[in-house]
């Protein structure tokens, strides 16, 4: 059966929709996609499930523009349970057939459309191209930027510490502008209902660069042992390096609220060895998939396990 997913290119927003399109059709019975709001610029944001089991994980990517690979790497995975689930076969140490008729994956694989195509294809995406340049200082190159549209932070925006967050970037612009309050924007608004609509027993928002991954925020007792085993676990499958916050992290990301308000594991993987400012070269792509191709259904079990 033909290939539906190609994530060894600049994985466009047109795409993913394309390829949604095309996967709920190939796989009726086990996907289901729905639109979960909308970015500033009207891009509808989707979410899709992937399993018929009553225990639901969320995974989610592309907060940041240009951690575009992330929507690669989530869609690839989209496709690659399914296509396991349907031939009942096996991915390294995991049977899909069995796991995702317990338990569901949610995933949406591009939380900032907007920001995510003005890194692809520059200003002019925009509905308002000149208001965009204006907030990047009139240059035309875009592939540093990680906000949204309106130059907003999304990683910066959710209810975990945002107040004490640091504001020394006080104004829209391509990054750490953490926005005039929590949820301010439409895409994290969007992510943050989905959430609460839901029961999940675990959360992973993708990012990158740095192969480390953050698990603890400010998690104590019960919740801190489960997280720990599950970020050891990771960490084993994927070689990323535990980090360690201190007695003070910064706080505003996805999984900072998730661990801190709904009081489940909540991890945030940087994929890729460090790049810099800019988006990940698709030649780590590889690697990338090898180190993580697993991890959705790692959690699921793990989620099987969690009573409350």
């Amino acid at each position: 059966m033909a290939i539906i997913v190609n994530p060894k290119q600049i994985y466009t927003y047109e795409q993913m929709k394309e390829d949604i399109i095309k996967l709920e059709k190939k796989y009726t019975d086990i996907i289901l996609s729905e639109r979960i709001g909308n970015s500033v610029d009207g891009r509808k944001i989707y979410a899709l499930r992937v399993g018929t089991g009553k225990t639901e994980i969320f995974m989610n990517g592309s907060h940041h523009a240009r951690e575009w690979l992330t929507t690669n790497l989530l869609m690839n995975m989209i496709e690659d349970y399914c296509e396991s689930f349907v031939n009942h076969t096996k991915i390294g140490d995991y049977f899909p057939g069995d796991i995702l008729t317990e338990a569901s994956i949610w995933f949406v694989p591009m939380v900032n459309p907007d920001g995510v195509t003005l890194v692809q294809k520059g200003h002019s995406s925009a509905k308002k191209p000149e208001e965009v340049l204006k907030l990047n200082n009139y240059n035309h190159d875009y592939s540093s930027w990680k906000a949204n549209i309106r130059g907003v932070d999304l990683n910066r925006q959710y209810p975990a510490g945002w107040a004490t967050l640091d504001d020394n970037v006080t104004r829209p612009g391509p990054m750490m502008y953490k926005g005039p309050s929590p949820l301010s924007e439409p895409e994290t608004k969007a992510v943050y209902n989905f959430t609460l609509h839901h029961d999940f027993k675990i959360a992973v928002a993708y990012h990158s660069s740095g192969e480390e991954l953050f698990w603890k925020y400010k998690s104590k007792g019960e919740l801190l042992k489960t997280t720990k085993r599950i970020a050891e676990k990771i960490s084993e499958k994927t070689g990323y390096q535990l980090v360690y916050p201190g007695p003070n992290p910064s706080g505003g990301g996805f999984t900072d609220w998730f661990l801190d308000f709904i009081k489940r594991p909540g991890f945030t993987p940087e994929i890729s060895p460090l790049v810099g400012p800019r988006p990940v070269p698709l030649k780590n792509y590889d690697k990338i998939w090898n180190d993580n191709r697993e991890i959705g259904l790692l959690l699921a079990s793990e989620a099987l396990l969690i009573k409350k």
